[in-house]
């Protein structure tokens, strides 16, 4: 707003049927109840008066308007958020204690079909604000239900500046405008800004009664003058009597005319595109670049619309092109590319929202992807953990290294990795993660005869692990409150019925060795059967990765949040994996007279694992506030460094539980199944079941730490997705980086608060538009990242 100075936009009264006839306006804003929320002595004597320039948009919209609800209209790039922003920050240094906070809400995001007004209000403020999120406990009504953003809004302690509301699609409007006047009733000043086509369509609509915003008055920017237009552009060159500036007269001579470039440069935004392109940087030569005149060509450009594309496409190569003080580490091209895909993104995957989050980029990676490469990186963890621990312990102990790195612990990393993966992204990733710890202790041991019985115990345990942490995500949340009309999900899965079923009923290959054929029939009949079930009524809610947090933000605070009901879902999810398991081997004993876990194992391996659950849900990061924190770079960077401590002080704690857990188990039994007992030792520091319970205690630890982690954070996600974005040549893998320089040394996007925007709607949209150059699909492939040495701006970055 301030480069190089407020442009001076000016307004005039709209047409009248864009507003409330005046008479009626004045009569509304005396006969409300509470009486007028202006003195009447100030109150304008008609709509010609509404009349102003810059600053004076405060006094209208406070004195001059009775009912102070306002109508902002304007044509694309005519410098309405701008304006509104300047009324924003009046209101906001103007604001009396106790009265209504003014907040911009930008429209492209809020789907009037889906959401109430209110609903979707609070839903962004509660984004934006995380502190508002919270319950709010002293709600007359519902206490402990409602948010402090829903209890703002029903105390009308919000006033709403409504922007863009042209970018909600065309169906939608004339219900979006109705919703806008059930919502916000008479007597709730509010400002809404609109182009003007848009606007009127809800006027005089196609079918249906026409909509119009209840007890608001109406004006319209009009064009820059001509001679604002040539200082602005002389004084953004240098001054009037430089050679840069002097470029600018062929096309200063036609402004105030009908040229195709004179009426393209009468909003703010053609002026800004125009500047960039034409005038030269501080130390650059103003001869090699293209020059102003061209403009005026009228073969060339036939209209305004031939001005306007031709600006928008030499913007981003005139952003990127060689900079005197700050050189570039992409060209124009890769640049153009980066931002055409990120523009795409906010538009289709986003559902056309102007906010550039970063932890927000992880909606361009499929779900599938995230969860098998989360559940990769658990698996292998959990196999690093159980062998390299099991193998360092059983020399302590004198006993075969083979031993702890064969089966043992193959269930040891199958259920570490299932509930890591579970933790962090779901079935699937527990699922994959069971998987992989099988397949790396064959290729790490060389020993394919173990692959059926590895294989198998990674599979069944993975799943099972894999429910158990996904359940006991999806109740530690809080799910959010359902807007009338939103389907509720399926009540059964059969896909995961059916996958539960082969989990389980795989566990024949193992039980075989152990029990015989008949007893690993049974075991792995029954195993399938409950996993089936399991899979079957809890897949259906659990196994998606954006069913946990769709919306997580990054954590920053080095305090802890202590979730009761993360802790008692984890708890009660964790200590089933005991039970189950118990219940089925005894069925299986019953059935076969094989051996079965005691009832003292039981209660151990359920203390443990609800435990080791329980704190991976109870124990979490401080949400960010997004409010104070500025910065996207060094939000990232809090969100990185809180992941590290997640892991260490989660870890620590489940190792600490189970080894207290399995410790007492083998004090009192004196010893654990399969001859774990105190004696069996090779004449080495250690029994086999101290072992055991080291072995268990920090692969456990190790993997649920680092899956709770993975849960709680936004950082490891996105780093996923950047790395899979770059590996298919659509954004450079130093993302932040891209974006800090196109937000500090480009001008091409902006940084609102955490979050990026394009410095345009219309700019977002124009890049995002389809056929453009190098969009994927096109003849031309995109070009490789450069790999050059790290600049000032890649510092702390990843």
């Amino acid at each position: 707003m301030n480069d190089p100075y407020p442009l001076p936009v000016s307004w005039q009264a709209a047409d009248p049927r864009f507003g409330e006839s005046w008479s009626l306006l004045r009569e509304m804003a005396g006969d409300w109840p509470s009486g007028p929320s202006a003195p009447p002595s100030g109150w304008a004597t008609g709509p010609a008066e509404l009349a102003g320039t810059g600053g004076e948009i405060t006094e209208v919209f406070l004195e001059r308007v009775p009912t102070r609800r306002l109508v902002v209209l304007g044509d694309p790039g005519s410098g309405k958020t701008m304006l509104l922003i300047r009324l924003l920050l009046a209101l906001a240094a103007e604001r009396r204690e106790g009265s209504p906070v003014p907040v911009l809400f930008p429209l492209a995001s809020w789907n009037p079909a889906e959401q109430t007004l209110d609903f979707w209000m609070a839903e962004r403020l509660a984004r934006d604000y995380s502190g508002l999120g919270a319950p709010e406990l002293g709600h007359a009504e519902h206490p402990g239900q409602v948010s402090h953003a829903r209890a703002l809004l029903e105390r009308q302690l919000i006033l709403p500046v409504l922007d863009g509301f042209d970018e909600i699609p065309e169906l939608f409007r004339a219900m979006a405008l109705d919703a806008i006047n059930a919502a916000l009733p008479l007597g709730q000043p509010l400002v809404l800004s609109s182009r003007v086509t848009e606007y009127g369509d809800t006027q005089t609509p196609a079918r249906g009664v026409p909509v119009r915003l209840c007890g608001a008055a109406a004006v319209k920017l009009r064009p820059l003058d001509a001679p604002d237009i040539a200082d602005y552009l002389k004084r953004d060159a240098g001054g009037r009597h430089t050679t840069a500036a002097a470029r600018w007269d062929p096309v200063i001579r036609l402004l105030g005319t009908d040229a195709p470039v004179a009426r393209a440069l009468t909003t703010p935004l053609m002026l800004f595109l125009a500047r960039t392109v034409y005038n030269p940087r501080p130390g650059e030569r103003a001869a090699v670049l293209p020059t102003p005149g061209d403009l005026c060509d009228p073969t060339r450009f036939p209209d305004t619309a031939a001005v306007r594309a031709h600006l928008f496409d030499a913007y981003v190569p005139a952003a990127y092109r060689p900079h005197p003080r700050y050189p570039c580490r992409w060209t124009p091209q890769q640049a153009e590319h980066a931002l055409q895909y990120l523009a795409r993104h906010l538009q289709h995957t986003l559902g056309g929202t102007a906010d550039l989050a970063w932890w927000q980029v992880r909606r361009a990676l499929p779900p599938r992807i995230a969860q098998v490469a989360t559940g990769v990186v658990l698996g292998l963890v959990a196999w690093t953990a159980a062998s390299g621990v099991g193998w360092f312990t059983a020399l302590l102990a004198g006993l075969d290294s083979g031993w702890q790195t064969g089966p043992p612990s193959a269930v040891v990393a199958g259920l570490a990795g299932g509930i890591a993966g579970g933790i962090g992204c779901g079935i699937v990733a527990g699922v994959t993660g069971g998987i992989t710890e099988g397949m790396a202790y064959v290729l790490s041991t060389g020993q394919p005869g173990w692959l059926t019985t590895t294989l198998a115990y990674g599979l069944a345990y993975g799943f099972a692990g894999g429910i158990v942490g996904a359940l006991s995500g999806r109740l530690a949340v809080r799910q959010p409150e359902r807007p009338s009309g939103r389907p509720h999900c399926r009540l059964w899965d059969w896909r995961m019925c059916a996958l539960g079923f082969a989990a389980g009923a795989v566990l024949w290959f193992a039980f075989r060795h152990n029990y015989g054929p008949k007893a690993a029939a049974v075991g792995a009949l029954v195993n399938g059967t409950v996993n089936a079930l399991a899979g079957g009524a809890i897949g259906a809610r659990a196994s998606s990765l954006s069913a946990r947090r769709p919306n997580a933000i990054p954590t920053v605070r080095t305090l802890w949040a202590w979730n009761w009901r993360g802790f008692s879902a984890g708890l009660a999810s964790g200590s089933a994996i005991g039970v189950t398991h118990w219940g089925v081997l005894r069925i299986q004993s019953l059935l076969t007279g094989a051996p079965s876990y005691t009832f003292t194992t039981m209660l151990a391996f359920s203390c443990a694992f609800g435990l080791a659950v329980g704190i991976a849900q109870g124990l979490a990061g401080k949400p960010a506030d997004l409010a104070t924190l500025v910065g996207p770079a060094a939000l990232l960077r809090q969100d990185r460094r809180i992941f590290r401590r997640l892991w260490t002080v989660v870890g620590l704690a489940v190792g600490a539980a189970f080894l207290l857990c399995y410790s007492v188990e083998y004090t009192v039994a004196g010893g654990f199944p399969y001859g774990l007992g105190r004696g069996t030792t090779g004449g080495g520091a250690m029994s086999m079941g101290q072992v055991h319970i080291i072995d268990r205690g920090l692969a456990y630890g190790l993997t649920v730490g680092l899956a709770a982690a993975v849960g709680h954070n936004a950082w490891w996600y996105y780093t996923l997705t950047r790395y899979h974005l770059a590996a298919r040549r659509q954004l450079p893998r130093d993302l932040t980086a891209f974006l800090t320089d196109a937000h500090e040394r480009r001008g091409v996007l902006r940084q609102v608060g955490t979050v990026h925007q394009f410095r345009h709607i219309d700019l977002q949209h124009h890049l995002a538009a389809p056929g453009r150059p190098h969009e994927p699909g096109a003849s031309r492939p995109p070009l490789p990242w450069p790999r050059l040495p790290p600049s000032p701006l890649r510092e702390g970055h990843q």
